[in-house]
């Protein structure tokens, strides 16, 4: 059997035995706040959102900020998906769980994902709070294997408030997105080498399988030209006649070495999958393997959450950006927040739909 589907057949009998649990002992569930929704969601609330200093109530500035930082992030993208299109670059491309993104990176993307959420929803109630609105309850939740989190603002308290506090509270969540994606990034760029292209995996009965290259090496140079990038090994390759090239590469276990690459002259890829090297500190400290996985962990911190930032500023109706639309508009204007919505709505579309 697959890997994939083993996965799946072991998630799908979790969520049968956990529903068989619940039908027999939802008493128990319940006293505990916890609820399964349509057999495929568990709920569980935490409680209220504990009351906020005066802190909160001042970064409402901060929160705005970031939000139009995050809109003008959103149309920049939008804008440069649609002119790759148009110029036959192609465009944006949504990644499916599962399917684009497997192994652990699938792992390190749902961890990416609870982070994003939890926290999202935290400063949404703390913000809520600090201003002076009430917050019914705080939860998180669990869709089949995608967590996901709410907040339960009082909508009585918060349709009374400011136009200011309201849009601060809405856009607290772009903020802890957009912090939580800095600090991946900071950490990518301090934690990965410049210079040097890591190995992942290898396939089998390819060139550099034939020539002994393990998983998680990273290689140096090839023919003395310095690997800094997929396109300097791909320039090497395509560019010498020679039949035999010389690898120098640092095994996992931190030894430099050189190899022989045997090729005929129509081989124009070693067979490896690849990504950016952990530093040099990085891996003194936790070896080749644990940093390229940190590296990756942060990778998917660093996306999730700038795109999950970008994506909920969008005025996209339902988004935290849709609705800010609508405050700062009014009730007067309400027919221009619906046409800001839409036209954001439509070139998002253009920018997603695949190509003719």
């Amino acid at each position: 059997m697959e890997s994939p589907l083993l996965v799946l057949g072991v998630v799908l009998a979790a969520w049968a035995v956990l529903n068989a649990a619940y039908t027999c002992r939802r008493d128990f569930f319940d006293s505990r706040n916890i609820r399964l929704l349509y057999g495929l969601v568990l709920v569980y609330r935490v409680g209220n959102v504990k009351a906020a200093g005066r802190l909160w109530k001042a970064l409402t500035i901060l929160f705005a900020a970031s939000y139009a930082l995050s809109v003008a992030w959103f149309l920049i993208v939008m804008v440069e998906g649609v002119a790759g299109k148009i110029h036959g670059g192609g465009g944006l491309r949504v990644l499916v769980p599962g399917v684009d993104i497997t192994g652990l990176d699938l792992a390190y993307f749902i961890v990416a994902v609870a982070l994003a959420a939890v926290l999202h929803e935290f400063f949404h109630g703390k913000a809520a709070v600090g201003n002076g609105v009430g917050v019914k309850s705080f939860g998180i939740a669990l869709a089949f294997v995608l967590p996901l989190a709410f907040t339960e603002i009082d909508e009585k308290d918060f349709a009374g408030s400011s136009r200011r506090v309201k849009i601060g509270i809405l856009a607290a969540g772009v903020t802890a997105n957009l912090a939580l994606g800095l600090l991946g990034l900071v950490f990518l760029n301090t934690a990965t080498s410049p210079t040097g292209i890591l190995v992942t995996n290898v396939v089998p009965g390819s060139l550099a399988s034939k020539a002994g290259v393990e998983p998680y090496s990273i290689l140096l140079s090839l023919n003395g030209v310095e690997l800094r990038s997929v396109d300097d090994l791909r320039s090497v390759l395509s560019n010498t006649s020679a039949t035999s090239l010389n690898l120098t590469l640092l095994t996992p276990e931190g030894s430099t070495r050189s190899i022989i690459v045997e090729r005929n002259t129509t081989d124009k890829t070693l067979g490896v999958y690849i990504m950016s090297p952990p530093a040099g500190w990085l891996v003194r400290m936790v070896g080749v393997y644990l940093g390229a996985q940190l590296v990756k962990a942060f990778f998917w911190l660093y996306l999730v959450n700038f795109n999950l930032a970008i994506l909920n500023a969008a005025p996209l109706f339902i988004t935290d950006g849709g609705r800010i639309v609508f405050e700062l508009f009014g009730e007067r204007f309400k027919k221009m927040a619906l046409a800001v919505n839409t036209l954001s709505l439509a070139i998002l579309l253009l920018a997603l739909a695949p190509l003719p």
